[in-house]
């Protein structure tokens, strides 16, 4: 077969009908007062209304359960408000803002008790009223105050930012030249710039330009390592797979988002997949699909794309989300030429796009209404590192072993550790495991040692603070030690430094030798060597938003014949 016929029966893409799926709205169930109060502490201003100088709204908190109207407030002409809530749990203030708008300012406790404790939140946060600012108005639309928490832990838990073009004026159009679908770069011009260079530099070229697409119906390689997968003469990075590959950009008008599309074929996927997912897929994710059909040089481009709109934001909190599509025609420049293996099959077929943009005309093919504010609003979770280490926090102790220097009969308070292992579980971390270590304080069994791990390549600053004293007479370890909790807020991590004694010997299955005035035990139990361990209430926790650095190695020195580590406190 020649290289025109086989360029000819190119591998034809049947059109198949694109189908986005709208991805469900997270929503968070009824109940788990602890979970929302850590995750969306909130409130929200509804049924605001100014008339005659007093002004009224509705607030409700949206972590607390809630047992029935949660405040009904009244602010009078000189901004004293007052909550029907009646108490001091919810306090209410009103001012205005240098714009002139009025600001509700709000600060509220409330308790948790889905958990099994009673866990008091304390929160403060505050809303501008943007569509009430006479004298006499109502608003039509409500509003959102976030909150942070300062009992149990000074949290201001992060929510996600809506997707691009969300709130432009034009999101929710569609129509004539929807879409853009651009070529960056015209033939003429490739040529231009390639001048006589390496015709790689000109297949380079063409690949990067906006709209291009290459057909490769041997892998251009003479020596397989493994045939289509590894190529041993890699002809300086040029080595191409068998198969098609396809680039184009496509923007969407109304939100003004563009999304590169492209395809690489692998050892199993040759072609692109209809439709080809350039993008997205998830809730509050702008969603691109392509199907890409036809013959050389004449090819089809279907377009389907999903995004979200606040349409009407001065009358409206519900966001919608649109589905539309579109299609288009594409008339490439392609040329054909054997390829490196020089045999009769090995066509290399390169097309590109001669005109530098096509306009899209789309259909809207699904709408619905989104639940107010959820474009704004963190997921529904249940648990995870700040909430393990406010509901019953806990440390397990497992795979330990201990033995002491001899110590006099008649001092066993001098006693000191020769060797020590233990496995550390926390909230926020698992298998810590740490080993008798260099003495930064005390004496005898009161000695303090540092449980850091140095030795993993990250800067001091890095670590957190870990010590520990043991006092093998009675098994009991006390032990400090601070984690690391980002899961609310990566920017603003929290520091928890969880501190007390904790009784080893409440688990009876040691074996202990105390001979030579010396002791030596280890926990051979299945609850003391596997995963998690023994488990502790840990006494004493304190949270704060700065870390809290361990003492570090500052110097070495050389006593005895053997170099060590110095320590500096930080």
């Amino acid at each position: 077969m020649g290289a025109l016929q086989l360029l000819a029966t190119t591998l034809l893409l049947a059109p198949l009908a694109l189908a986005i799926d709208i991805p469900k709205v997270p929503t968070w169930p009824s109940g788990r007062c602890t979970d929302k109060s850590l995750t969306i502490p909130s409130w929200i201003i509804s049924n605001y209304k100014v008339s005659g100088g007093t002004t009224t709204f509705r607030v409700d908190n949206r972590a607390a359960v809630v047992t029935g109207l949660i405040a009904s407030v009244t602010c009078t002409s000189d901004n004293k408000c007052q909550s029907s809530a009646g108490g001091d749990e919810l306090r209410v203030t009103i001012a205005h803002g240098a714009n002139g708008n009025p600001v509700i300012g709000l600060s509220e406790i409330w308790v948790c008790t889905d958990e099994g404790d009673r866990v008091f939140f304390t929160a403060t946060g505050s809303t501008t009223i943007t569509q009430c600012a006479s004298d006499n108005c109502v608003s039509p639309i409500t509003y959102l105050a976030y909150g942070s928490l300062s009992l149990p832990i000074p949290l201001t838990p992060a929510q996600p930012s809506p997707p691009p073009g969300y709130n432009a004026p034009t999101c929710a159009d569609v129509g004539q030249g929807h879409w853009t679908v651009s070529g960056g770069m015209y033939i003429t011009t490739l040529l231009r710039v390639a001048g006589d260079h390496d015709p790689k530099v000109l297949s380079r070229l063409i690949q990067n330009a906006t709209v291009s697409y290459q057909n490769y119906t041997k892998g251009q390689c003479k020596q397989w390592y493994q045939p289509d997968q590894i190529c041993l003469d890699n002809q300086n990075g040029g080595f191409k797979a068998k198969g098609q590959y396809l680039n184009l950009n496509v923007t969407n008008k109304a939100i003004s988002h563009a999304v590169t599309c492209s395809f690489t074929p692998t050892y199993n996927h040759l072609s692109p997949p209809t439709p080809l997912r350039c993008t997205g897929g998830n809730f509050n994710e702008i969603t691109l699909d392509v199907s890409w059909s036809g013959t050389v040089p004449n090819f089809s481009l279907k377009v389907e794309e999903l995004w979200y709109c606040l349409e009407s934001p001065a009358t409206n909190v519900n966001p919608t989300v649109i589905v539309a599509s579109g299609s288009t025609s594409l008339s490439l420049i392609c040329t054909s030429n054997i390829g490196i293996t020089g045999t009769p099959d090995d066509i290399v077929t390169t097309c590109t796009d001669p005109v530098s943009s096509h306009a899209v005309d789309g259909t809207q093919v699904a709408k619905e209404t989104l639940p107010p504010f959820s474009l704004v609003t963190a997921y529904s979770s249940h648990g995870g590192c700040t909430f393990d280490s406010i509901i019953n926090p806990t440390f397990y102790y497992r795979g330990m072993f201990f033995s002491t220097n001899a110590f006099p009969a008649n001092d066993p308070s001098s006693a000191t550790i020769s060797r020590f292992t233990a496995g550390l579980t926390g909230p926020g971390f698992a298998d810590f495991f740490f080993y008798e270590n260099k003495a930064i304080s005390g004496t005898g069994i009161n000695t303090v040692y540092t449980c850091n791990v140095y030795y993993d390549g990250k800067p001091p600053e890095s670590h957190w603070n870990c010590t520990y004293s043991f006092n093998p007479h009675t098994k009991t370890i006390t032990q400090d030690k601070v984690w690391q909790c980002s899961d609310k807020n990566a920017a603003q991590p929290l520091y928890f430094d969880g501190s007390g004694s904790f009784n080893w010997s409440v688990d009876p299955y040691s074996d202990c030798n105390t001979a030579g005035n010396a002791i030596s035990c280890y926990w051979h139990d299945s609850l003391a060597t596997l995963q998690p361990g023994v488990p502790y209430d840990i006494p004493k926790i304190t949270v704060g938003l700065v870390n809290v650095p361990p003492p570090h190695y500052e110097s070495t020195e050389r006593v005895n014949g053997k170099w060590a580590k110095l320590f500096k406190s930080s």
